[in-house]
């Protein structure tokens, strides 16, 4: 049960994080689409529908639920785990240090970085819930 619930929340955080650059890709005109837009998972570039951001992001979330679903849920190894939590690290770092909007994310009154943090917690938290998953209950 609790390494289902992980698989649900690593994959939700993966499609989370690459939902706004496809979105935008798929949709240029559309509310949200462009960099002030509130709620976007990854900064926009100058172009919203800059189709490198777009790929690279779309490649990314599926080599992160692949690695999720493969070797973290049906075999249970541990190096896939810790490659899908240092992908999340570099990402959280990355953003962090060059986004100052994600400084606001902390006030629940001013927009931020929110849809980032919420694919953040729900891909880390995921991959807590399928590690802890493998520990024997003694």
């Amino acid at each position: 049960m609790l390494k289902r619930f992980g698989l649900c929340l690593t994959v939700l955080g993966y499609v989370t994080l690459a939902r706004g650059p496809l979105m935008a890709l798929l949709h240029p005109g559309a509310e949200g689409a462009t960099h002030d837009g509130h709620g976007m998972a990854m900064p926009m570039p100058a172009e919203p529908s800059d189709p490198w951001n777009a790929a690279v992001l779309g490649a990314l979330a599926v080599a992160g639920v692949v690695l999720a679903v493969v070797p973290i849920f049906r075999r249970g190894e541990r190096w896939a785990l810790w490659t899908s939590l240092a992908i999340w690290m570099i990402l959280a770092a990355v953003r962090f240090a060059t986004d100052p909007r994600c400084l606001l994310v902390l006030d629940p009154h001013q927009h931020g970085c929110h849809t980032f943090v919420i694919a953040l917690i729900s891909g880390v938290a995921g991959l807590v819930c399928l590690g802890a998953s493998r520990r024997p209950i003694n």
